[in-house]
């Protein structure tokens, strides 16, 4: 045989081997796959994120999540100023679901939908562009409106160009019943340097959200409202994917459904992009859709300022300082380090605050110990609530209460004592907030 001729045959014979070889590990990978997907269907633990084996992000769902457009003056001034290279900060506020419980740091829909902006946006590698998460687990409107100077503008390098509002699954413990979710938007809408905000509404395993209490604040306002509830449901009622393909727990997506909730708000900013610019901002209406009056509230914690005749406290037995406290898992960083925790010994002398005001709330720690004693709240005399530290679902959360709403501001005294029966037991304030 000629040379040459041999040597042809024998590289397409090794070829032919190699091409056998590569589909038998495709093969073999394909069942891998396979078999992965189907161990992680677990509700437990979700599903495996893989495009190719997660369900299509349908055009339907994402036109079914944008309930309104809004007015997107203050979203194209964003736009223009992140393509200009100029310094831009996104702060989003919510719940466990903004916090990323269950994900990783890369896997919330916080970082995923802030990595799809630069990409659509800025320029270069997007460095502009600074994420601030304020997500907190367990914790509804009413603490975010204390929270909203210290997690969000304390941590925002440059003043929020847009915050994304997240509490439709957390507000069902709101004790002022979407008052203090209107007072929080308000609060930001008139933040100076004008923000664009972005009212985003989450949904639990069960189907529910509170959508319906919310959105009137949004349309008040007219402002962007995105519906999780309503790019989901229809599809899992449908069949179209399960619940254990979104969710990893009753509560919470797993990593798919976080990519969904990403490309969500991704849809909105490409919907922005392309529409033709609103020639005004909004116009802040003085009127309220649900509620209004905690929009100026001032958070108070240890290290706050104090002044006689403005702001008075004596801290009385509530002198250590509580550090069993719940964290955020990825940025290994605990709640409310400041707070005020009733010594263990026998005395119980009364925590003290007076100020000028028209309302006050607070929020303490529920912790599974049963070391926590029941506490008296009293507003100038007279018993207002009276709460057990204790409860044996407790995982050392904030709880929030409003002890004070009037319409007119007067000068109050607050006092915290420990009930009969409790004076030697622990108790834990962490914030409390007023409105002068």
């Amino acid at each position: 045989m000629n040379p040459i001729y041999f040597w042809i045959v024998c590289a397409l014979l090794l070829c032919g081997a190699c091409d056998d070889s590569e589909k038998k590990a495709d093969d073999a990978s394909t069942d891998d796959s396979s078999s992965e997907t189907d161990t992680n269907s677990d509700s437990d633990t979700g599903v495996d994120t893989d495009t190719d084996t997660n369900p299509d992000i349908t055009d339907a769902m994402l036109e079914r999540s944008l309930l309104s457009v809004g007015n997107n003056y203050r979203m194209k001034a964003l736009l223009a100023k992140a393509a200009a290279g100029e310094e831009v900060t996104l702060a989003y506020i919510g719940g466990s679901i903004t916090q990323g419980y269950t994900a990783t740091a890369d896997e919330s829909y916080v970082f995923g939908s802030a990595e799809l902006f630069k990409q659509r946006f800025a320029p270069g590698d997007g460095s502009n562009v600074h994420v601030v998460n304020a997500g907190m687990g367990g914790t509804p409107s009413t603490l975010g409106m204390l929270r909203y100077q210290r997690d969000v503008l304390d941590q925002s390098p440059t003043p929020p160009d847009l915050v994304v509002v997240e509490f439709a699954v957390n507000d069902g413990d709101d004790p002022t019943n979407g008052e203090a979710y209107e007072s929080l938007v308000r609060k930001i809408l008139q933040s100076e340097n004008h923000p664009a905000v972005i009212l985003l509404f989450s949904v639990f395993r069960s189907h529910w959200n509170l959508e319906d209490r919310l959105a009137p604040v949004g349309e008040h306002y007219n402002l962007p409202m995105i519906s999780i509830k309503e790019a989901v449901v229809p599809e899992l009622d449908a069949g179209t994917f399960t619940h254990d393909e979104f969710f990893r727990d009753e509560y919470h997506p797993n990593e798919w459904g976080f990519r969904v909730m990403s490309e969500i708000i991704d849809y909105y900013f490409a919907t922005v992009a392309e529409a033709a610019a609103d020639n005004a901002d909004i116009t802040i209406p003085d009127t309220a859709a649900i509620g209004i009056q905690f929009t100026d509230i001032q958070p108070v914690v240890p290290s706050t300022p104090t002044a006689a005749g403005t702001l008075e406290i004596d801290p009385g037995s509530f002198i250590d300082v509580d550090a069993v406290l719940p964290s955020i898992e990825w940025k290994n960083e605990k709640y409310f380090t400041e707070n005020w925790q009733k010594k263990t010994d026998d005395t119980n002398t009364p925590f003290t605050l007076t100020t000028t005001c028209k309302n006050l709330v607070v929020s303490y720690k529920k912790s599974s110990l049963n070391s926590f004693g029941t506490a008296e709240f009293y507003v100038d005399g007279t018993l207002v609530e009276s709460v057990p530290g204790y409860t044996s679902d407790g995982w050392n959360n904030p709880w929030t209460m409003v002890l004070l709403d009037e319409d007119v501001s007067a000068e109050h005294t607050l006092q915290v004592q420990m009930a009969e029966g409790s004076e030697t037991d622990n108790f834990t304030l962490l914030i409390f907030g007023y409105t002068p």
